[in-house]
C-alpha cells in the first residue's frame, strides 16, 4: 500500500502540542513515549494502522524491527524516535525500513518532532513520527528474511572475528568470535565507534586512515595493536575490503586474526638471532669483536686506507704473565682482569680505533690514519698508563708486550705475520715493551733481531 509524500504543515508535523485530532491527518502518524530513552508506542492514527498493518491495544512495545537505509538494525540511538534530540532533524525526511513478524519489509520516509504532553519530565517525553511514504521494499526482502537466520548462523560461527563498519566508523554487525576476543557483549559493540577498540595513542591516526580509505581502498592487510575490554592489548592482523550495501553506501568488512602469540614467538626468534649474531662477531666475555670479525674489520680498514690513500697501523698486544694470574687466583679473577683491561684500553684509544680480542690474552689494535711510529707512541702511552692502573678487587698491576706494524702493500696475512714476529721480539727482550716492524721489513728473524737490538 502506497501513500504519496505530502508537504506537511508546521502545525501538524513539526511542532504539534497535543495528540488530539491525530485521526484527521491523511498520513500515517505515530506517537512514542520515551522513558529514559526507551521508545514505547502509545498511539497511532487510523491511516497508520491501515498502511502499517498495525493492530492491538496501546500502549505497546515497539512492534517493528527498524532498519536504517542500509538495512542495518536501527538500535539504540539510531531508533527514529530519538532523531528529535537534534533540533534540525524535524525539518528533514529520513529513510527507514520496518518489518513486523511474518510481514514483508516496508520502505518508509518520515519526519520526527517533539510533543508537549502532560506529565513529561526530564526523563520522560513524547515524540510524533509522521510518515509521508510507505512502499513495499524493492529488494524482495521476503527472500532475504527467509535466509537471514542461516546467514547469521554462518556469520556467528566463523572461527575468526568479523565485523562490518560503516563509512562513519560505526560497528554495524559483529560476530560471536569478535565479541569473545574483545571481551564485550554484542550490545556493547553494536553502533559503537571502532575507536573504542584501539589504544588511545593510535585512535586519531586510525580514524584518519579509515576515512581516507573510503571508498577506493580494497583488500588492505596490516597488523594493528588493539585494546580489549580489560585494558590489555593484543596484536592482530586485519584483512578488510570495501563493499557496498543495497543503497550503494560503502561499508568495510573486517576479518581479524589474533597474532599476539605468533608475534611473541617472532620477537623471541629475533632476539635469539641477534644473540647468535652477537656471539658470531663478539667475544662473550669482554664484548669486543672476536677474531673472526676482527679479520673482516682488518680487511675493511686496509681496503679503505688503500682507496683513500691513508696509512693503517696495527698492533698485537699480549698480557704479560697472565697464566700465572689464572693459576694463582683462579679463572674468575682472570676473567675480571681481561674485562677490565679491555674496558681500560678502549677508553684510552680514539673512537676510530678498534680493539679486538684475538684469543686468550692476545689483543689486536687497528689504528687507521697513522703510521707505525705514531702507533708505537700510542701503544707506549697505553702501556705507561696501565702500569698505574689496578685491576680487579685484588688491585693487580699488569703490563703487556706489543708488536707494531704498518700496512704498505702486503696482504693482511703478511701484516699480521710481521706484527706477530715483532711481538715475539718484545717478549724476548724482557716483556713490558713495544717492538716495531722496520721498513723495509724482512721476514728473517736475523733482520728483526737487528732492528730490536737496542731493546
Amino acid at each position: 500500500m502506497v501513500a504519496s509524500k505530502k508537504r506537511l504543515s508546521r502545525q501538524t508535523v513539526e511542532s504539534p502540542s497535543t495528540p488530539d485530532g491525530l485521526d484527521t491527518l491523511n498520513i500515517a502518524a505515530l506517537i512514542y513515549r520515551l522513558d529514559s530513552g526507551v521508545p514505547l508506542l502509545v498511539e497511532a492514527n487510523e491511516t497508520a494502522k491501515r498502511q502499517l498493518r498495525l493492530d492491538g491495544r496501546f500502549p505497546m512495545a515497539d512492534p517493528w524491527q527498524w532498519l536504517d537505509a542500509g538495512r542495518y538494525p536501527a538500535v539504540g540511538r539510531d531508533h527514529p524516535a530519538l532523531l528529535s534530540v537534534a533540533s534540525t532533524t524535524s525539518r528533514q525526511w529520513h529513510s527507514f525500513h520496518i518489518r513486523q513478524y511474518q510481514q514483508p519489509l516496508l520502505a518508509v520516509k518520515l519526519k520526527v518532532s517533539s510533543l508537549e504532553a502532560t506529565g513529561d519530565t526530564e526523563t520522560t517525553r513524547h515524540v510524533l513520527i509522521a510518515i509521508g511514504e510507505v512502499a513495499p521494499d524493492d529488494a524482495k526482502p521476503e527472500l532475504l528474511a527467509q535466509h537471514q537466520p542461516q546467514l547469521r548462523q554462518v556469520f556467528d560461527n566463523l572461527p575468526m572475528g568479523v565485523c562490518m563498519i560503516d563509512a562513519g566508523g560505526y560497528l554495524r554487525q559483529v560476530n560471536r568470535a569478535f565479541c569473545k576476543f574483545f571481551g564485550y557483549a554484542e550490545s556493547d559493540l553494536l553502533n559503537a565507534h571502532f575507536r573504542k577498540l584501539l589504544p588511545p595513542k593510535s585512535r586519531q591516526a586510525a580514524e584518519k586512515r579509515h576515512a581516507a580509505s573510503f571508498p577506493n581502498a580494497l583488500n588492505l592487510r596490516r597488523s594493528l595493536e588493539v585494546q580489549l575490554h580489560d585494558g590489555s592489548t593484543r596484536t592482530v592482523i586485519l584483512e578488510d575490503t570495501i563493499s557496498r550495501d543495497e543503497q550503494g553506501n560503502p561499508q568495510r568488512i573486517v576479518f581479524l586474526v589474533d597474532i599476539t602469540q605468533r608475534r611473541d614467538v617472532e620477537r623471541r626468534l629475533e632476539e635469539k638471532n641477534r644473540r647468535l649474531e652477537y656471539l658470531a662477531t663478539r667475544d662473550d666475555l669482554t664484548g669486543l669483536h672476536n677474531r673472526r670479525m676482527g679479520r673482516e674489520l682488518l680487511e675493511r680498514a686496509l681496503e679503505r686506507g688503500k682507496r683513500l690513500g691513508d696509512k693503517v697501523a696495527v698492533a698485537m698486544l699480549d698480557l704479560d704473565h697472565f697464566k700465572a694470574i689464572n693459576d694463582r687466583y683462579g679463572h674468575a679473577v682472570g676473567d675480571t682482569v681481561l674485562k677490565e683491561f679491555s674496558h681500560f684500553v678502549v677508553g684510552a684509544l680514539r673512537s676510530s680505533d678498534t680493539l679486538i680480542r684475538w684469543g686468550g690474552e692476545e689483543f689486536l689494535m687497528i689504528l687507521p690514519g697513522i703510521d707505525r711510529l705514531s702507533a708505537q707512541t700510542t701503544v707506549n702511552r697505553v702501556l705507561a698508563q696501565l702500569r698505574h692502573r689496578a685491576l680487579s678487587s685484588l688491585e693487580l698491576r699488569l703490563s703487556f708486550s706489543a708488536g707494531v706494524g704498518e700496512h704498505r702493500h702486503q696482504t693482511s696475512k703478511g701484516l699480521l705475520e710481521e706484527v706477530d714476529l715483532a711481538l715475539y721480539q718484545a717478549k724476548s727482550a724482557g716483556r713490558g715493551c713495544v717492538a716495531i716492524v722496520p721498513v723495509p721489513a724482512s721476514r728473517s728473524g736475523r733482520c728483526l733481531n737487528q732492528a730490536f737490538s737496542s731493546l
